[in-house]
């Protein structure tokens, strides 16, 4: 703890002490210290704040709480907090530059604030531009209703959007109908781990995880992580596999290819019924259809004829075989997958993973093993299909301009051997739910399309995975409408962000942001570039609890609320999102008011509802979160009136759970929670639905977006739109300069949350203890060879020529062509003092533009080949 933190802590706990207890409660909340949103129990005594815990009574946790939220006393204490509002005095923008700000009042401050967005709605309502932090991803509603009520398409996640989740989240949507996947821990036996973090300390319903992948390992689950670098998640593994940065495709290809043409260790079963591997494919790759009903015809074994895929017993549908309907020649999916996989023998596996033929091969095998194919399992008296292995992946995997078929090559493992959403196997995250049991509401659960593929039940946002839609010429200045699979988009800040609106002839540029809690120039890329794009609009409000590296860039700042002095019904909705997987019980946890909040801080969400009163868009609002919360007969907010959030949190938990449990029952109570059963956590026997191991829709989405671009001369890379996943290079991996001999990526340091914890003094104590968090990894044979020991300081160069610096750290839990560096670090901040200067900032080295962004889903890049020199530390 700094001296000034436990200044203010002593001083108040001495006049606590002087004054004797006037309350000392337990008050249940949520955490947001990360987006995991664990359930915590605040220990308030006098007004003050002296611990807290994991709340035992939730299934978010069951009371563990990881060190982040423990450490959640000291951020809400921390003296840096902006407790008035703010407006910059000088007018020159730029990193480095002093804003100058003057304390204004609140009324000073909104009425600015209206009046440029009054002004901004009546020309044009895109020129609004809304960034927000996934750290509190929950609170992403109110941001939601904003921008639909105002007009704008643009908003974004900053950082955390682009780099984490374009691929992951859309695999695990178009495949899991959820938002992110991760092992049955009370049932898997085998987990292969691609640059995931799940059960490590981090990630979606992280403490929950944590609990459980460590109940599996004792209980015997072997765990291999397939990682450059074994830290936290090579740690605790069974067995680390190092593998070349940004060629997961290629390793699970190469054992998809063992599993199917070496030991024909495939689930026919479950390819037959609940995929489209029967469905007939034509030349052209797409599928042959009824001319009838428009439904994808099948092979029938039975009858000797094509059918459609709903008019024939799957047992009966043809996997393999070559056939002419109608005067076409044909075949089942199946037999392209086949012949598409044997094009990634183990040896071509090894060429461009590093990984042996050998230990490739023994994988696959162990793989096949395990999953004990054709097996079944009784649970509370229900028989479910059990294939007790799992492969996930995340943003190590992801990050990558392959980032769709990085995800889909490694999901695929799951489906081929009927591994997916069944007992021991890959889950997602609570994808059916069959409500709560007094009101039937919160009720989801996937359903078909017309051609038989799964449609999510529930979805973070208004558009669910699949379908995809059709490209568009972009209105978005992201371009999200061109590249219909992606989310975020390097185009928030690219180096050729005016080169590709002018491409596609837009008609107007964003002229003013709102930013919630976000931290863009830290969090994107190269600061050079995200500085640029700063510099371009006209006017910047930002909602911050501290002065970051982007709040510099504001014209007005005003002082947001911390998680302890908030609301929020809905701290872990959709379940989707971060409710544990698995066995156990559905739980609705809220975030409340630990203590009032301080100085002059108010909650965002208040804000924005004040200030579209004021610009006159209150009944669009209203009308909005009626839409996003799917409110309900009394329980609709009237469009003519006025509501505090905390009054929407009221309406939004009674109209799921009853009169009687409003926001004053969950004051008391912290949450409401019910047991699942079998039957929704392993749903997929139960459901009708099938999943595209064959994405039929890709050829017509290349051709469409083509359309588009080809006439303003774009071409788009025609491979990233194969209906079958390929693995393709990085453009790291095309890097041939000799001098270029590391691959440099970032990983998520446990420690800390994207590049907001390192203010945090407990936190940066943990880190700077840590020998990884604040240096450079480098493999230590490799080191040596260069003359380095730990401790040197050395320069990191991309081929660019972008460079950061920091000390090394010899290791040799790195692959030897990996340089990694920990976190979102290196803040510069004048407002962050004990988060200033610590760390190595690895997003100079990621750039921003096209040519590193996914052709497919917009993903950007996030390895560089660098070279490495000795250096000279700043003083």
């Amino acid at each position: 703890m700094d001296d000034l933190t436990q200044n203010v802590v002593d001083e108040r706990a001495a006049s606590e002490k002087a004054d004797g207890p006037k309350d000392d409660v337990w008050v249940p909340s949520s955490c947001s210290l990360c987006y995991a949103s664990c359930s915590i129990r605040a220990h308030r005594v006098n007004g003050t704040i002296v611990k807290i815990e994991g709340n035992p009574d939730s299934a978010l946790g069951k009371g563990r709480l990881c060190g982040k939220g423990v450490s959640g006393i000291m951020t809400h204490y921390d003296p840096n907090r902006v407790n008035k509002p703010l407006r910059r005095t000088n007018p020159e923008k730029g990193i480095g530059i002093d804003p100058q700000w003057e304390e204004i009042s609140w009324d000073e401050a909104l009425d600015t604030v209206a009046e440029k967005l009054k002004k901004i709605r009546e020309d044009d309502p895109r020129k609004l531009y809304f960034m927000r932090t996934t750290t509190v991803m929950t609170q992403h509603v109110p941001p939601f209703v904003f921008t639909s009520a105002f007009g704008t398409p643009n908003s974004s996640a900053a950082g955390g959007g682009l780099h984490c989740g374009n691929g992951a989240h859309l695999i695990s949507g178009v495949m899991h109908a959820s938002w992110s996947i991760v092992p049955d821990f009370q049932y898997c036996n085998y987990a292969v781990y691609f640059g995931a973090s799940k059960g490590h300390a981090a990630g979606h319903a992280s403490c929950s995880n944590m609990t459980m992948a460590a109940d599996a390992r004792v209980r015997g689950m072997k765990m291999v992580v397939v990682d450059p670098f074994a830290n936290q998640g090579g740690a605790s593994a069974t067995e680390w596999v190092p593998i070349r940065v940004g060629t997961d495709a290629g390793l699970a290809l190469a054992m998809a290819n063992v599993l199917v043409n070496e030991l024909e260790a495939y689930d026919i079963p479950y390819l037959k019924a609940k995929t489209n591997m029967p469905y007939l494919i034509d030349d052209d790759q797409r599928y042959v259809r009824d001319p009838e009903t428009g439904k994808p015809l099948i092979w029938d074994s039975d009858q000797d004829a094509a059918v459609p895929f709903n008019a024939a017993d799957a047992a009966a549908m043809a996997l393999e075989g070559n056939y002419t309907v109608d005067g076409k020649p044909c075949r089942p999916a199946f037999v392209l997958m086949k012949r598409h996989l044997q094009s990634y023998p183990v040896e071509r596996g090894e060429e461009i993973t590093t990984i042996s033929a050998a230990t490739i091969r023994r994988l696959a095998t162990e793989f096949a093993e395990q999953a004990r194919i054709g097996s079944t399992i009784v649970i509370d008296g229900i028989t479910v299909p059990y294939r007790p292995v799992a492969a996930i992946a995340f943003r190590g995997s992801q990050g990558h301009k392959n980032s769709t078929y990085n995800m889909f090559a490694v999901d695929l493992l799951n489906h081929l051997v009927g591994a997916a959403d069944v007992a021991g196997g890959c889950l997602g995250f609570n994808p059916a739910c069959d409500g709560f049991p007094e009101t039937g509401r919160l009720k989801y659960v996937p359903h078909p399309d017309p051609d038989g593929m799964m449609i999510t039940g529930s979805w973070m946002g208004m558009h669910e995975p699949f379908p995809i839609n059709d490209p568009r010429s972009p209105e978005r200045v992201g371009l999200q409408d061109l590249f219909p699979m992606g989310m975020g988009s390097v185009f928030q800040a690219s180096t050729d962000q005016e080169e590709m609106w002018n491409r596609f002839d837009f008609d107007y540029r964003p002229e003013m942001m709102i930013n919630l809690g976000a931290n863009q120039i830290m969090s994107v890329g190269n600061s050079e570039a995200v500085e640029a794009s700063l510099k371009k609009f006209k006017f910047i409000l930002s909602f911050d609890i501290f002065l970051t590296e982007t709040s510099e860039f504001a014209d007005i700042v005003l002082p947001d609320c911390g998680y302890l002095e908030t609301v929020d019904s809905r701290s872990n909705f959709p379940f989707i999102f971060s409710l544990p997987a698995g066995l156990g019980d559905w739980c609705w946890p809220v975030r409340q008011r630990v203590v009032e909040p301080e100085g002059e801080r108010r909650l965002f969400a208040d804000v924005l509802l004040e200030l579209g009163e004021r610009i006159g868009i209150t009944p669009d609002m209203n009308a909005a979160y009626n839409a996003f919360l799917e409110l309900e007969d009394e329980q609709r907010l009237k469009l003519d009136r006025t509501y505090t959030f905390e009054e929407i949190c009221d309406h939004d938990l009674k109209d799921k759970f009853g009169p009687d449990k409003g926001f004053e029952y969950f004051k008391e109570h912290g949450l409401v929670k019910w047991p699942k059963k079998p039957k929704e956590v392993y749903w997929r026997a139960f459901v009708d639905v099938r999943v595209p191991l064959y994405w039929e829709w890709m050829p017509d989405t290349w051709e469409k977006a083509m359309a588009i671009t080809a006439p303003k001369g774009l071409d788009i890379p025609k491979e990233y739109y194969s209906p079958l996943p390929d693995w393709l290079p990085c453009p790291s991996h095309e890097c041939e300069a000799e001098e270029f001999d590391f691959y440099a990526f970032y990983y998520r340091d446990v420690i800390h949350t994207n590049s907001f914890t390192m203010e945090n003094p407990w936190l940066d104590e943990a880190a700077r203890l840590d020998p990884f968090s604040y240096n450079i990894a480098i493999n230590a044979d490799v080191g040596r060879d260069k003359g380095l020991k730990s401790g040197d300081y050395i320069r990191v160069e991309n081929e660019y020529g972008h460079k950061v610096e920091g000390r090394v750290r010899l290791t040799e839990a790195i692959h030897p062509e990996g340089l990694g560096i920990g976190a979102c670090a290196g803040h510069w901040a004048r407002n962050l003092p004990i988060a200033k200067g610590k760390g190595v900032f690895f997003n100079d080295l990621v750039e921003l533009d096209w040519h590193h962004s996914s052709p497919s889903n917009l993903t950007l890049d996030l390895c560089a080949k660098v070279k490495i020199t000795k250096a000279e530390a700043a003083e």
